[in-house]
C-alpha cells in the first residue's frame, strides 16, 4: 500500500512560505470537475471510470454549484480506481503550471446519531500517469462524518511540487507534466489523472425504512408492504421514530430513506480543481478575500488548509 502525502501541516508551511518571502503567485482556480449534472471538464475529455457507471448526483457535498457527484466503491478495504479524466496536453499544461490539486470531498453519515454507525475512514490516492513520468500515487487519508446523523465536507489538498516515495522515477508530478508538455504531446502518449477510493465503513448501521430486513439492505417497494402488513401494531425491523408504533411516521421514513442502498460504500466529490497559492486560488469554494497584510494571510491560509464544514 502506498504512502500518505505531506500533512495538511505541510500545505500550510507552503502557503507560510510563500507569505513570508512574497513570492506567492497568484492564478484563478482551473476547475476541472464541477459535476453539475454532467461529467464534462474544462480539458475536453469526460469523466469516466467503474465508480462513474454507479454515480449519482446528489445535492449533498455540493460546494461548487448544486450538485456534486456520489460514487460507490467496493468496502472492506477494496483498492480500485472510481474516476478517470484522460486529458492529454491540456491536462498536463494544468498540472504544469498549478501547485496543488483540490477535491471537496464528503462523507455521510446514512444511519442516525448515535446508532453506533458511522463511516470508519476513507481515504483517495491521486495519480498522474503519463507516458514521460510512469504512474505516480500519492494517498491522502481525510476526516469522515461522526455518527451524529449529518455530513462532513473537507477540502484535501494534494501538493503538485511533492515526490511520491514509492515513485521509481523520482520527479513531482508538476515536473512530470512539464515534460509531458515540453513533448509536445501527440499521437501514442498519454496524461491522465486517476482518483482511486479506498474506504471502510463501522458499526451496525440501523437502516431507516429497510423494513422487510432483507440481505441487499435496499429501501424499495418491498419494504412499503411490510410497513403496510405491520400499520397499527407495534413491532417493525430496523424502525427509527415512534419507536414500538408502525404508524404514518414510519412511512414517511420510507419514503425518505427509498432507494438507500447501505451495503455500498460512498464517497461524495464536488470541484476537483488546480490552484497555485494567492487570491482566486480557489482553497475553499467561495473564494478568499485579498489580504490587506502577510499577518491576515498567514491566518487566511492557517483556516483555508483546514477547511471543513459539517451540517445536519
Amino acid at each position: 500500500m502506498c504512502k500518505r502525502v505531506s500533512s495538511i501541516a505541510t500545505i500550510v508551511g507552503v502557503l507560510v512560505g510563500g507569505v513570508l518571502g512574497s513570492a506567492m503567485s497568484r492564478c484563478q482556480a482551473q476547475v476541472v470537475g464541477t459535476f453539475e449534472h454532467n461529467l464534462s471538464s474544462s480539458v475536453g475529455a469526460t469523466w469516466e471510470g467503474d465508480g462513474i457507471v454507479n454515480s449519482e448526483y446528489v445535492s449533498t457535498g455540493a460546494t461548487d454549484g448544486t450538485s456534486s457527484l456520489a460514487i460507490h466503491h467496493p468496502g472492506a478495504d477494496a483498492w480500485a480506481i472510481q474516476a478517470i479524466l484522460k486529458g492529454g496536453l491540456p491536462l498536463a499544461q494544468l498540472v504544469a503550471t498549478h501547485d496543488f490539486l483540490l477535491i471537496d470531498v464528503t462523507t455521510t453519515d446514512s444511519g442516525i446519531a448515535g446508532d453506533g454507525w458511522s463511516p470508519a475512514y476513507r481515504n483517495i490516492i491521486p495519480v498522474i500517469n503519463s507516458n514521460k513520468g510512469g504512474w505516480q500515487q500519492n494517498q491522502i487519508n481525510y476526516p469522515v462524518a461522526s455518527d451524529d446523523g449529518g455530513t462532513l465536507t473537507t477540502t484535501v489538498i494534494l501538493d503538485l511540487n511533492t515526490v511520491a516515495s514509492t515513485d521509481p522515477n523520482p520527479i513531482s508530478m508538476k515536473a512530470n507534466a512539464q515534460a509531458f508538455v515540453d513533448s509536445g504531446g501527440g499521437q501514442g502518449t498519454w496524461f491522465e489523472l486517476f482518483l482511486p477510493m479506498q474506504g471502510r465503513d463501522q458499526g451496525t448501521v440501523v437502516r431507516a425504512g429497510d423494513y422487510n430486513n432483507e440481505p441487499a439492505s435496499i429501501v424499495n417497494a418491498a419494504d412499503y408492504v411490510t410497513w403496510r402488513k405491520n400499520l397499527g401494531g407495534s413491532t417493525l425491523s430496523n424502525e427509527t421514530v415512534s419507536l414500538g408504533t408502525v404508524d404514518s411516521a414510519d412511512y414517511g421514513e420510507w419514503r425518505a430513506h427509498f432507494g438507500t442502498d447501505y451495503t455500498k460504500i460512498t464517497t461524495i466529490i464536488d470541484n476537483v480543481r488546480f490552484a497555485n497559492a494567492g487570491a482566486g486560488a480557489g482553497l475553499r469554494p467561495s473564494g478568499v478575500p485579498e489580504p490587506a497584510s502577510a499577518l491576515l494571510l498567514l491566518t487566511s491560509a492557517l483556516a483555508l488548509a483546514a477547511f471543513r464544514r459539517r451540517s445536519a
